[in-house]
């Protein structure tokens, strides 16, 4: 589940059960309540589709002020875009500089929040995402 907004924690549900609907227990958990809206992703929509979204959707909103929200967003979307379309894998360790890029240097919440749901789903979903990421 991503609770929160597309910013938001990209949540297993092995883990609803440890969660409180407050900020602190989504932050000691390593997640983000946001708005604490709720998005169910079904188990047969993969889920590297999904974090291909999330990058474009940020690309798409970015407003291009500062270089690691604009171009780390697009950047994303097309490492993504490769590992879906192509036997391409991304480098596990070139994502992490990205992220850590985008989080650090963006000036707002939409290019410094990305990072979570993405940190997360290579916490949580390895297993799912292991042929595209290397």
């Amino acid at each position: 589940m991503h609770i929160g907004g597309p910013l938001g924690g990209l949540v297993p549900v092995s883990k609803i059960s440890e969660l409180n609907i407050t900020f602190e227990s989504f932050q000691e958990n390593g997640f983000l309540l946001g708005h604490a809206s709720v998005v169910c992703i079904p188990q047969s929509f993969p889920l590297v589709n999904y974090l291909h979204h999330l990058f474009e959707f940020t690309a798409h909103e970015s407003c291009g002020k500062c270089f690691p929200c604009r171009l780390g967003s697009t950047r994303g979307k097309e490492l993504f875009d490769k590992a879906i379309h192509t036997d391409y894998k991304i480098d596990k360790t070139l994502l992490n500089d990205l992220l850590e890029t985008m989080e650090i240097g963006s000036l707002c919440a939409l290019g410094g929040g990305l990072p979570l749901p993405i940190k997360n789903a290579l916490m949580y979903f390895e297993e799912e995402l292991k042929e595209f990421i290397r």
